[in-house]
């Protein structure tokens, strides 16, 4: 199941109204800035008598190209910025760590790894068989303290965090494990004494996830608690029924 987020910004620029270049208007028209003008001659105001005050003319000039400007460049640079997020669920992805040394008869410091994004209820087995140089499995079953050994890890009807065995035969680690973090170990260590015959020890652990933040409909009361005879507790942690 996957919880992800997606922000997206859309910016939009306001769009200057008309163009920017020089524009010649008929006497008593309106000037660029959409205010009506003096009387002209030949682009520019006149006094009685005909002479043209080129000092002025200069002056309002400046000032009309100047407030345009500056309303154009208010215009210019609105934007708006908006901010989509869409929420899915996050991913979660067991992994079963372990040592194992080179001869093959140790298996020790066993837990469960939570290498996705959302926190999650996790469970695991343990099977324990022989199988022959083919890899098939065999009926006979080995037998403990004779053909292997083994040290279980943090298991136990208190205290918490631990592994709490269901009804069903899995190990229930009793909190929810976060995004990158680990359970204790399930099984501290696991030997075989020796060799017999053609027959090979298998140590076989299996591990499932539930993602913990669900709603009641989907979470673990409703997924997993009939089988398991255990339920969420207070703070998420679980208990048994």
């Amino acid at each position: 199941m996957a919880i992800g987020k997606r922000d997206r910004d859309r910016l939009g620029t306001g769009t200057p109204q008309g163009s920017r270049g020089a524009h010649f208007r008929p006497v008593g028209s309106a000037d660029a800035c959409g205010r009506a003008g003096e009387p002209t001659l030949g682009g520019a105001p006149v006094r009685r008598g005909g002479r043209r005050p080129l000092k002025r003319a200069v002056i309002v000039a400046v000032a009309v190209l100047a407030m345009c400007g500056a309303g154009g460049a208010v215009a210019w640079f609105g934007v708006q910025d908006n901010v989509l997020n869409t929420f899915t669920r996050g991913e979660i992805k067991p992994s079963i760590e372990e040592t194992f040394d080179g001869s093959s008869t140790v298996k020790q410091n066993v837990f469960v790894k939570n290498e996705g994004t959302a926190p999650a209820y996790m469970r695991a087995t343990v099977s324990i068989y022989w199988e022959d140089k083919d890899g098939n499995q065999l009926w006979e079953s080995p037998v403990e303290n004779t053909d292997y050994e083994i040290k279980w890890g943090v298991i136990s009807e208190d205290g918490n965090p631990r592994w709490i065995e269901g009804k069903d035969g899995y190990y229930y680690w009793s909190v929810p494990v976060g995004a990158n973090e680990q359970t204790g170990n399930l099984i501290d260590k696991a030997t075989q004494p020796g060799t017999i015959g053609d027959k090979r020890l298998v140590v076989d652990i299996s591990t499932q996830a539930l993602q913990a933040n669900l709603s009641a409909s989907e979470g673990f009361d409703k997924v997993w608690s009939a089988s398991s005879g255990l339920a969420v507790g207070v703070d998420g942690v679980l208990v048994r029924k």
